[in-house]
C-alpha cells in the first residue's frame, strides 16, 4: 500500500468512528513473521529481543509457546504461554493459557509491536482449544485486550505482641510445621509472609498464630500478614472457596488482628496489578465449566438465555434436572448482549447475574436471573495483593 493511500484509508476509517492504529494498516506492506523457540532462529530472535526488554529463562515453558513478532528481519516482541493450566469449577477443572511474559523492545515501542504478538497468541489459542487466557499484570496493558479481574484479595495482619497478648506465649512444639513462609528480597522489610496455614481446628489454628508471632520476632519482623485463604502463585492453579470465612480467621480477629477483604480491582484502588482472565471461545467455556453438572437438586428453573458476546456466541438452556449448551442462537431464547469480559465473571463466580445486569444495564427476567444463580453461585478465588506484601 502507498504511502498516500494509507493515509486516505486511515482518514475514512477514523472519520467513520472506529479506533484505527497506523501501524495496523502499515502492517500490511511489512514481512511479518512469527517464530517459537522450536527452532535455533526463533531462539536466536527471542534472545535479542530480551537483550533490548529484560532477560527470562526461555527453557521454562513450551517451546512452542515461547514465540518472537519479527518484522522485516528485526526480532521485537515476545511472548511465554504455559497453555496447560487448570481452572477449579464445581464440575471439574477447565484448562487455560497463562501469559507469563510479554515484552516489547524498549527502543521500539508504541509501534504496535505488543498488540501484535497478543493478538497472535489469542489466535493461537482459539486453535488449540483453549477457551481462556489468564494473565498478571497492569491494567492499562490488559483492560484494552478484554481482559478482566475475577479474584479477591483477602489477608489476616497481626503483629507479634497481639497475638502472644491474647493466646499466650508458649509455641507448640509443631506448630511451624503448619506454617508456609514466602522469603523474597522485594518483601517489606518487617513483614513475616506466611502464604499458606494448614489447619482444620482451633487449637491447630492457635498453634500456627503462636508459631508465626515466634518466627517474626527470631527474624526480627514486627508484622505478619497471613495471606489467607492462600493466594496461588500467579499462573498455579486457582481453587474455589465457598466463604473467605475460616477457623483461622475467626481467631486471629478474636484475638484483635485486621482481616482485609476485598475485589481484585486496580481501578477501585491503589493496587497496580491484578490477575486477568480473558475469554477466547465463549461456547467452549460455559460447556466446560457445566461439564459434571448432572442431576441438579432443587430442580432448576426451566428456560433458556443465550450470551452475545465478542468472543462468539452461547445458549444455556435448562430442562429442570439437566442443562444443554449450544454455540448458537435459539429462538426460544432470552438473548443478552454482553462483552465476554462480563461472561468471565459470571461463569467464574466473581460477579452474580444482579450485579453484572446492573452494570451493563440488561433487563432480565426474574427466572433467567434464577437459573443464572444457581448455574453459576458466587464463589471465593484469590491472588496476591502486591502492594501488601512487596516494597514499592
Amino acid at each position: 500500500m502507498r504511502d498516500r493511500d494509507l493515509g486516505q484509508a486511515v482518514a475514512v476509517l477514523s472519520r467513520r468512528g472506529h479506533v484505527v492504529e497506523d501501524l495496523m494498516l502499515r502492517d500490511m506492506a511489512r514481512r511479518i513473521e512469527y517464530l517459537t523457540a522450536e527452532t535455533e532462529r526463533g531462539r536466536l530472535a527471542i534472545q535479542e529481543v530480551m537483550q533490548h526488554s529484560y532477560s527470562d529463562d526461555i527453557d521454562h515453558v513450551s517451546a512452542q509457546w515461547t514465540r518472537v513478532r519479527v518484522v522485516d528481519g528485526v526480532p521485537l516482541s515476545f511472548i511465554q504461554i504455559d497453555p496447560d493450566k487448570r481452572m477449579e469449577f464445581p464440575g471439574g477443572d477447565v484448562r487455560y493459557a497463562f501469559i507469563m511474559n510479554v515484552a516489547t523492545r524498549e527502543d521500539r515501542g508504541r509501534e504496535g509491536h505488543f498488540h501484535g504478538i497478543m493478538e497472535h497468541a489469542f489466535s493461537s489459542l482459539r486453535v488449540a482449544r483453549i477457551p481462556v487466557v489468564v494473565t498478571h499484570g497492569r491494567c492499562r496493558l490488559y483492560r484494552p485486550f478484554g481482559f478482566e479481574v475475577f479474584t479477591y484479595h483477602s489477608g489476616i495482619f497481626a503483629t507479634p505482641e497481639l497475638l502472644e497478648r491474647k493466646l499466650g506465649p508458649q509455641v507448640p512444639a509443631r506448630g511451624r510445621e503448619m506454617l508456609d513462609i514466602m522469603e523474597h528480597k522485594a518483601l517489606h522489610k518487617d513483614l513475616l509472609l506466611v502464604t499458606d496455614v494448614k489447619v482444620e481446628t482451633l487449637e491447630q489454628c492457635r498453634s500456627a498464630l503462636l508459631a508465626a508471632a515466634a518466627l517474626a520476632r527470631e527474624r526480627g519482623k514486627g508484622r505478619i500478614l497471613f495471606e489467607h485463604p492462600a493466594a496461588p502463585s500467579y499462573g498455579s492453579r486457582y481453587p474455589i472457596y465457598a466463604s473467605p470465612e475460616t477457623p483461622l480467621t475467626a481467631l486471629a480477629r478474636a484475638c484483635g488482628a485486621g482481616v482485609r477483604l476485598q475485589g481484585a480491582d486496580p481501578e477501585g484502588g491503589s493496587i497496580p496489578d491484578a490477575d486477568w482472565i480473558k475469554v477466547l471461545d465463549a461456547g467452549a467455556l460455559v460447556r466446560k465449566a457445566l461439564r459434571g453438572r448432572t442431576g441438579f437438586r432443587p430442580a432448576l428453573p426451566r428456560g433458556a438465555v443465550c450470551f452475545d458476546t465478542d468472543a462468539g456466541a452461547v445458549t444455556i438452556e435448562s430442562l429442570g434436572d439437566s442443562v444443554a449448551v449450544s454455540d448458537k442462537v435459539a429462538l426460544r431464547a432470552a438473548v443478552v448482549k454482553w462483552p465476554s469480559s462480563a461472561l468471565a465473571q459470571l461463569v467464574t463466580g466473581y460477579q452474580g447475574a444482579e450485579v453484572l445486569a446492573i452494570f451493563h444495564g440488561t433487563v432480565m427476567a426474574t427466572e433467567t436471573l434464577a437459573l443464572l444463580a444457581a448455574l453459576f453461585p458466587p464463589c471465593w478465588r484469590f491472588s496476591r495483593n502486591e502492594s501488601w506484601t512487596f516494597a514499592s
